[in-house]
């Protein structure tokens, strides 16, 4: 069975992902793949199987059972996944100097579980000047609340690379296929993307538009909502929503109003030429497929 699993970033357009796989679950199921939806709940299965194999219990028997709660019992070609939560959290998706420090680890107890599938990852690339700021201002929304400078305590912004994440997704040997693109070109390749992760035969026949990528708030927007809190504690989870919604329809994010207090445009212009590298060198990665916006002549 071909396992393809879409690992994140986070604030990388991944809920646009898995809703255009759900609402395109009948032309999946016709061409033998199956999108397991419940993020959570794959999740508590994967979690549960490799606590069972690192118990002592039968890798087959734990894999099989895995398999099988995956896809609901189908008999199918292809199990697609989408969780970005596999590899880390939005509230910290980074150490220092690397996004996602637990990769390495986690992909190594992912080979073992499913040895004997195709494993195949599936990711994307997103400019650190802007991704940082939406998974800061992400945190706030998920009630994870404190500063942006708080939140990049210890990091080194320049030094990450999404290269260096890739290279450990690959694992040691560099075996596993993965595929990237970038979140910028997105709204223009999502049915590429959705071809190549599904296996569909015709990306037209997908139903679905890019409207309302990844909306969140601008850093701005997020540093103003998390004072609101400090001053204003939200007593009800509805006063929270409430709150959510007002700051969100205000302060749309956009990726022509990066910077903000603490996150310069000097800040910007250095993390998005060190991106530009980055991509021109992932580009020429051994064993990386790359989904880029189609050349017209």
């Amino acid at each position: 069975m071909d396992i393809r699993i879409y690992v994140g970033p986070h604030k990388t357009a991944s809920k646009h992902l898995a809703s255009i796989l759900s609402d395109n679950t009948d032309l999946l199921e016709a061409q033998d793949a199956f999108f397991y939806s419940s993020t959570r709940t794959a999740l508590r299965h994967i979690n549960s199987a490799l606590k069972g194999i690192a118990g002592g219990g039968d890798k087959a028997d734990v894999t099989g059972l895995l398999l099988h709660s995956l896809t609901c019992g189908r008999d199918i070609k292809r199990l697609l996944l989408v969780n970005p939560n596999i590899v880390g959290n939005v509230t910290q998706p980074f150490g220092k100097k690397l996004f996602y420090p637990r990769t390495t680890g986690l992909i190594h107890q992912l080979q073992t579980l499913f040895d004997g599938n195709n494993l195949q990852f599936y990711t994307s690339a997103r400019n650190p000047a802007s991704f940082l700021p939406s998974c800061y201002a992400q945190s706030l929304l998920n009630a994870s609340f404190g500063t942006y400078s708080d939140f990049l305590k210890g990091l080194n912004p320049p030094a990450l690379k999404w290269s260096t994440f890739l290279q450990r997704l690959q694992g040691k040997q560099a075996d596993i296929p993965v595929t990237i693109w970038r979140f910028e070109d997105y709204p223009l390749i999502w049915r590429d993307v959705v071809q190549a992760f599904s296996g569909i035969e015709n990306s037209q026949d997908l139903v679905g538009n890019s409207e309302r990528i990844n909306a969140s708030l601008t850093l701005y927007g997020a540093q103003l909502l998390n004072k609101y809190f400090e001053e204003h504690p939200p007593r009800t989870k509805e006063d929270f929503e409430n709150t959510k919604s007002t700051f969100l329809a205000k302060f749309p994010s956009s990726e022509d109003n990066i910077s903000g207090p603490n996150w310069t445009d000097k800040t910007v212009e250095t993390l998005t030429h060190n991106y530009e590298d980055d991509w021109y060198y992932i580009e020429r990665m051994e064993g990386i497929k790359t989904i880029q916006p189609r050349q017209f002549a």
